[in-house]
């Protein structure tokens, strides 16, 4: 059971505070961001594929 001010915000009878909003805000946008390497961002840009080419009807690898 918490204070009578946080029962009315949860039951929706009461705005919270801006205060309030801008806690839970800047605890959800602190996440850790994952650093990829050039290798890997290539690798997902697709700059690494294969090519095929058509070749008297056949399918070859390009290079």
């Amino acid at each position: 059971m918490g204070t009578l001010q946080t029962e009315l915000i949860e039951k929706g009878l009461k705005q919270p505070l801006r205060q309030e909003i801008d806690k839970k805000n800047t605890k959800t946008n602190k996440q850790t961001k994952e650093r990829f390497s050039r290798r890997e961002i290539e690798d997902l840009m697709g700059c690494n594929r294969q090519v095929y080419k058509r070749v008297g009807g056949a399918v070859r690898n390009k290079r």
